[in-house]
């Protein structure tokens, strides 16, 4: 059983961008893991909003595969996800699909980096109540520049 993080929102929402601050990188190979807090991550730095669904998940099925490949046991994953709910990009059946033996970490950021919209996080709750090996844990910060700050702080307990 793995441990998956999501970083939610929409399309151009910053999700990458945070990722890239966590790591402090830009470019994440699938072969190599990258370190945070002293855990090997696989990083899927696209989400399905930029994949699509099929995409998606070959492309997280890909780099699980290319680390193992290089002996490397997958335990925590970080992704970036969006709550689409259209037939054919469902964030439930990809999560379904992918994580259904896994402990799922969504972590929707509710404000848009440029301030000019939110995330529904009713919304995405119920939606996602179906699943019960995921966990709703929500950043609620509307200051852009201290979102990658607030992340950094709840990621560790969750490890």
């Amino acid at each position: 059983m793995a441990k998956i993080y999501l970083i939610t929102g929409f399309n151009n929402w910053g999700k990458t961008h945070l990722i890239q601050g966590i790591f402090n990188k830009k470019k994440f190979f699938g072969g190599c893991p990258s370190v945070f807090s002293g855990k090997n991550f696989c990083v899927v730095p696209q989400s399905n909003d930029d994949l699509g669904q099929a995409g998606y998940i070959t492309a997280y099925q890909n780099r699980i595969n290319a680390l193992g490949g290089n002996g490397h046991h997958v335990t925590h994953v970080v992704s970036a996800f969006c709550p689409t709910r259209e037939p054919k990009n469902d964030s439930l059946a990809i999560i379904q699909q992918l994580f259904n033996n896994d402990q799922v970490f969504l972590i929707p950021i509710e404000y848009k980096w440029c301030g000019h919209a939110k995330l529904q996080l009713k919304e995405i709750a119920n939606y996602f109540a179906p699943v019960t090996n995921l966990q709703i844990h929500p950043i609620s910060q509307p200051n852009p520049s201290l979102v990658l700050q607030d992340l950094r702080k709840l990621l560790p307990p969750l490890l």
